[in-house]
């Protein structure tokens, strides 16, 4: 099992409770997929870097999940089938940051 930490990025058009869900839904994605989320973390609605899509802001969270890298492919699969889902982004590491992350700070 090797450590990831991964950003999602999903679309600023839904409410708060259909993106309460999907979230729900990438955690069983991911569990689904033999792997575990240890933390997690909203960022909240932020500007993105670029123009994804007709997109200038997301929602963003933060996942530090255990997981095969092998069934990181199975996921990000899955996300791409979602159209509320606009990126996402795996990073492996060798130890998962300390909670809260800076970005989360910046949030309040």
């Amino acid at each position: 099992m090797s450590k990831f930490e991964a950003v999602v990025l999903i679309s600023p058009e839904i409410t708060s409770k259909v993106r309460s869900n999907l979230c729900e839904e990438f955690i069983k994605l991911v569990e689904n997929n033999s792997g575990n989320i240890f933390n997690s973390e909203d960022w909240g609605l932020r500007d993105t870097s670029y123009k994804i899509g007709n997109f200038s802001k997301a929602f963003y969270n933060f996942f530090q999940i255990e997981i095969n890298g092998d069934n990181i492919q199975n996921i990000k699969k899955n996300l791409s089938q979602n159209e509320n889902f606009i990126r996402h982004l795996f990073i492996r590491v060798n130890d998962h940051q300390e909670l809260p992350t800076k970005l989360n700070d910046e949030k309040k």
